[in-house]
């Protein structure tokens, strides 16, 4: 039963706002602070290494407790997780304001991304608690917003990050979160009940557990960052293999432990459910064929072909417009009747397409042909967005909900971290070659999403409608979860 199903509509709405302006506060977030970095180590002092920490500190704390907030979520109830992750993002974002030196900042930005990851994970949760699939138009209103909030992210977060650092300072790209995050703190609280399982766990959540996961995926996620930062940066490079080879050995004992563990904090049968292990490999390999296409054209668009910063954030729009749309259709199709896997296909033909077609990209390509391109590559990642989340919460029971949510996050996560190390592996010996690296990093990934999602049983979203239609399969897939 839908916890919130008697909550006011005007209460709803205004929950749903504030749960809207925590996603758009994390996705701001990233694009106003990326663009005012350079400024920031320039005015507090240090070099390219600082500048790695400075995106490393708040990407490992905002990835590794991902997984944590979505488990404790699950077990203790998700509003007041939410309003304890807001509260360490406001402190961090003005502990970093504040900052009088490097070593304060870094420190600062690793306590704002430790609340970073409460907003997107518990946010998305709790958008589909107020909103399940009973209430189809909601929940495509709310993943067109989400799409909407992306899209102006990605093109006015840089836009406003470089106005603030030129003319206001960059600590006002910290200082503008306060009024945005505390207004969503006040209408979360007080629009928004509590609501707790109705069974107690039976035991504590292993620290075990948690000290592995975080511990593994913080090693993992720092090989990768340092091997993407890293202008001749090489797999064997001691740092960067000995963190994603130790990150992988303390993964590989978590598994035991977390067999033992009375509360697990990665319930290992999750995995046994084919469906969502397939979803979360499908993330990931759609998140490393779409992430360098975002941040290796603004590149190509000023390095090859002349334009300004704020010309090349224009014609990127097509690749916008076609996730927001390409989103509202998938979480449209999937709630009217659709086969979740058929979405998701398309989605991955259209990235798998749209990728391959840059393999010619030059200084010389006509630029309607590359945002013919964006848009394709656009509809094909709007799947990937909204409907990979949507698939992943209904294919585990609602018990399962914010650790599903976290799952399919951490993996996107993970992905795009690969994906521009993978990026810049195959960039890296040529350094004009833009077009075949986003092709031949698009092009297998989207070959392997595609075969992860030929694995995922047929689902259907259930709507007031319609009963399920994956039948029997889908029954069968939710006993292997007891």
């Amino acid at each position: 039963m839908n916890a919130y199903a008697d909550l006011p509509p005007r209460r709803r709405i205004l929950a749903s706002t504030a749960l809207l302006g925590c996603a758009f506060l994390a996705m701001l977030d990233g694009t106003v602070v990326g663009t005012a970095l350079p400024r920031i180590v320039q005015q507090v002092g240090g070099g390219g290494t600082w500048y790695v920490w400075l995106v490393t500190a708040y990407l490992l704390t905002s990835s590794v407790s991902v997984p944590v907030y979505g488990r404790f979520s699950d077990l203790y109830g998700r509003r007041r997780l939410l309003l304890g992750g807001l509260a360490l993002f406001l402190t961090g974002s003005t502990a970093c304001a504040l900052a009088a030196g490097m070593p304060a900042l870094v420190a600062s930005r690793a306590v704002q991304g430790l609340g970073a990851g409460a907003l997107l994970t518990l946010g998305m949760a709790l958008i589909r608690d107020l909103h399940p699939p009973s209430r189809p138009q909601g929940l495509i209103r709310m993943q067109t917003a989400l799409a909407a909030m992306m899209v102006l992210g990605l093109v006015g977060g840089p836009i406003l990050g470089g106005l603030l650092a030129d003319h206001a300072g960059w600590r006002w790209s910290f200082w503008l979160n306060l009024p945005l995050g505390l207004a969503a703190w006040a209408l979360i609280a007080l629009t928004l009940p509590e609501h707790r399982p109705a069974t107690t766990p039976p035991g504590r959540l292993d620290a075990a557990g948690i000290l592995l996961l975080t511990s593994g995926l913080g090693l993992v996620l720092t090989g990768l960052s340092l091997k993407g930062n890293a202008a001749d940066g090489r797999w064997s490079d001691p740092a960067v293999g000995g963190c994603l080879l130790g990150g992988l050995a303390l993964l590989a004992l978590l598994v035991p432990v977390e067999r033992r563990a009375a509360v697990p904090v990665l319930p290992l049968r999750l995995f046994h459910n084919r469906t969502y292990s397939a979803l979360l490999a499908a993330g990931f390999l759609l998140q490393v064929a779409a992430m360098p296409v975002g941040i290796l054209l603004p590149l190509y668009f000023q390095q090859q072909r002349g334009y300004s910063a704020t010309a090349s954030g224009l014609l990127l729009l097509p690749l916008l417009v076609g996730m927001t749309v390409g989103n509202r259709l998938t979480a449209a199709a999937v709630t009217h009747g659709r086969q979740v896997r058929s979405v998701l296909l398309t989605g991955a033909a259209l990235l798998t397409a749209g990728t391959g077609g840059l393999l010619p990209l030059g200084p010389a390509t006509p630029v309607p042909l590359t945002s013919v391109l964006l848009l394709l590559i656009g509809l094909g990642t709007g799947p990937a967005m909204g409907g990979l989340t949507i698939a992943t919460q209904s294919c585990v029971r609602p018990a399962d909900m914010g650790t599903a949510t976290a799952g399919s996050a951490l993996a996107k996560q993970i992905g795009g971290a690969f994906g521009l190390a993978c990026a810049q592996s195959l960039l890296a010996p040529s350094g004009t070659a833009i077009g075949p690296t986003i092709a031949w990093t698009g092009i297998p990934a989207g070959l392997l999403a595609a075969g992860a999602l030929l694995l995922v049983r047929d689902l259907t979203i259930a709507t007031p409608n319609r009963r399920v239609a994956a039948g029997s399969s889908q029954r069968s897939e939710h006993k292997g979860l007891v």
